[in-house]
């Protein structure tokens, strides 16, 4: 079925900030039947426009100044308006709920939580009558290949979307990590094993306690000593699985 005839469900952002507005704007464009009416950067604004613009869809930031996003729903009287809430606190998530929001998004946004949220409210919408999404869904999903994927990271109170095949090395540090990427090196409060589970295998293998490589970016293996691409030397650990991790790292 093809754009024209597809419901398309439109979306307010209101957010105070710019990087939240640049992802959310990002994944509304990877999914067809959504459409972008307009943002907001305080619930004051979004007062005069929500009933301007009519939206089916409003994400909105709990934590903003003047008036909260909790502020907004007190205020604001649309009954048809669908809310998904963002935000970095996940302390929101009880009082969202009392305004009975139709999702809750954690940032950082990763598009598997976006689509299932934005999926939920287009089902609401159209009573389960979605016969054409197996049509459009392939339009989003191509974008998702192997070589394709990202992650979000947050960084010098920015979200930074780093992708995979631009990552060459991960460095632990505490509680911190460094990833060395393409563009440069973003430093993020996050651990090693949470940083592992966002990132595919193959190609990311765990070298050590303090490195995970991208095994596409290796130019040299010495003993136990790894040689990226920029020249950056890493470590292999010395350990009983050392053997499975030069499995991870060389198999084909």
């Amino acid at each position: 079925m093809s754009d024209t005839t597809i419901r398309k469900i439109k979306c307010l952002i209101i957010d105070d900030e710019e990087p939240a507005h640049e992802v959310l704007k990002f994944l509304i464009a990877k999914v067809p039947w959504l459409l972008l009416e307009g943002s907001c950067y305080n619930a004051v604004e979004a007062i005069g426009m929500i009933p301007a613009r009519k939206p089916d869809i409003i994400f909105l930031d709990v934590n903003m100044p003047e008036l909260s996003g909790l502020d907004l729903l007190n205020i604001i009287q649309s009954p048809d308006l669908h809310v998904i809430m963002t935000t970095a606190y996940p302390e929101y998530a009880v009082d969202g709920f009392t305004f009975d929001v139709t999702a809750f998004l954690l940032k950082p946004i990763g598009f598997d939580r976006f689509l299932k949220a934005v999926t939920k409210v287009r089902k609401l919408i159209t009573g389960g009558q979605i016969s054409e999404m197996p049509a459009a869904l392939p339009e989003v999903r191509q974008e998702s290949s192997a070589n394709d994927e990202y992650v979000w990271i947050r960084a010098d109170r920015k979200l930074y979307c780093v992708w995979f095949k631009d990552i060459f090395l991960i460095e632990g540090l505490k509680d911190y990590i460094k990833v060395h990427h393409s563009g440069g090196v973003l430093v993020t409060l996050m651990s090693m094993s949470a940083m592992m589970e966002k990132l595919p295998f193959p190609p990311f293998v765990r070298t050590h306690r303090s490195y995970i490589v991208n095994r596409n970016a290796i130019r040299m293996i010495e003993g136990n000593t790894i040689t990226l691409q920029n020249g950056k030397e890493v470590a292999i650990a010395v350990s009983p699985t050392r053997d499975e991790i030069f499995r991870q790292l060389t198999e084909n």
